[in-house]
């Protein structure tokens, strides 16, 4: 049986880098490579529950920069690409990077794209990009291929901002036994290393990583000595056979973890924690019609997402926004009116800040006010309860 280690022995990172684009320019026909993750049918059930695991735990929002390492053909930067993020594909192979450009060509992004795909050749050491530069950094089954893990999860850490995360979605820790890895391994010059996650965390933390979070059993999050407590329980012979069995497959024969550089805040670029409470100084407003009336609210951030006020295509910016009924409490307008935030909103955050409505006709209405994420979605669709007010509207004189 081959063990891996002979093999990093054996040949040099750069040997093995070589290798990797000898590969893709064997490929004369790359298109089952472009479709993943609809290109087998055997893989896709598999590859389509893990990519969610993936994405749901690195808590990603619109327009942030993702790093994709190791992308081959840069099928995952597509689809990141669709989800509004600015995508970097860096892999050692020039000839997969092409393919993958080809792909981007050929397949382009359905709407309008938020920047232009980045594509960055990797030498086997140095990621070429400034200190702190991507938001988010996805590796889908590619790290197992490197012989020099500490050295590139240095890499990794250094070109990820404070408060960022590095997703990996990778084969277990007896993957190098496995009949496929030998069978690769002995006919081609490709390693097909076990993913032993104590000992990539103990260097992660070396190089400013400070957590690390696991997703086992179909998507559990467990932290580092939970998942220890469970590898013990695998000798456990007490433990039901068909429990046993998942607990095993669901950490030996994959590994989904998240390094944590720092704490993650997130931002309003995503729905996730959305929350506020706003007060006025009174429910009921009495106005002629054609005039400005001014209300006075209070608003608090009640939630743990930052609140911005300017980013690209106004992706996630909050603002204060109002929502028109009748006087049966039948919509009229839900977008009526608008109001910038003129400054950043931390969690915990309270502000007050006046708006000015006009209504041309009399009447009597209901005026919802609530705070909307630009093209992310308004806050009481994730559960924050607007402001209502009775305005009545008076004949002009």
């Amino acid at each position: 049986m081959i063990n891996p280690k002979d093999i990093i022995k054996k040949y040099t990172v750069e040997e093995l880098c070589q290798a990797a684009d000898d590969y893709f320019k064997s490929i004369s026909d790359p298109t089952h490579l472009m479709a993943k993750p609809f290109s087998s049918l055997q893989e896709t059930p598999g590859m389509l529950q893990n990519l969610g695991l993936l994405l749901s735990g690195l808590k990603l929002a619109k327009t942030m920069t993702v790093l994709e390492f190791a992308a081959g053909t840069c099928w995952f930067s597509r689809h990141l690409h669709q989800l509004q993020c600015k995508t970097i594909s860096c892999d050692v192979s020039n000839t997969a990077l092409e393919i993958g450009k080809h792909l981007f060509q050929k397949q382009p992004i359905i709407g309008v794209p938020i920047s232009e795909p980045t594509f960055l050749h990797f030498n086997g050491h140095k990621i070429d990009l400034p200190n702190e530069s991507v938001d988010r950094i996805i590796c889908h089954d590619g790290f197992h291929h490197i012989p020099n893990q500490e050295e590139v999860i240095s890499e990794l850490a250094r070109v990820l901002k404070k408060g960022g995360i590095a997703g990996f979605c990778e084969p277990g820790k007896f993957h190098s036994q496995k009949p496929q890895s030998q069978y690769e391994m002995n006919n081609f010059t490709v390693l097909e290393n076990d993913i032993l996650i104590t000992e990539i965390y103990a260097f992660a933390q070396k190089y400013g990583f400070t957590d690390i979070r696991l997703k086992v059993l179909g998507g559990i999050d467990v932290s580092m000595n939970q998942y220890k407590f469970l590898v013990k329980l695998l000798s456990n012979k007490l433990l039901n056979k068909i429990f046993k069995l998942n607990i095993g497959n669901s950490i030996t024969d994959k590994t989904i973890f998240f390094l944590y550089k720092g704490e993650n805040i997130p931002d309003s670029r995503s729905h996730v924690g959305l929350s506020h409470s706003i007060t006025t100084s009174r429910d009921v407003f009495s106005v002629r019609a054609g005039e400005n009336l001014s209300i006075l609210v209070n608003i608090s951030n009640t939630g743990d997402s930052r609140w911005l006020i300017e980013n690209i295509h106004d992706i996630g910016v909050v603002r204060i926004g109002t929502h028109l009924y009748d006087h049966a409490n039948n919509l009229m307008d839900l977008d009526f009116s608008r109001y910038h935030i003129t400054t950043i909103t931390e969690p915990g955050a309270t502000f007050e800040q006046s708006i000015k409505v006009k209504f041309e006709n009399p009447g009597l209405y209901r005026l919802a006010i609530d705070l909307v994420s630009e093209h992310i979605c308004w806050f009481e669709n994730v559960g924050s309860v607007p402001k209502f007010v009775t305005i009545k509207v008076e004949s002009a004189q």
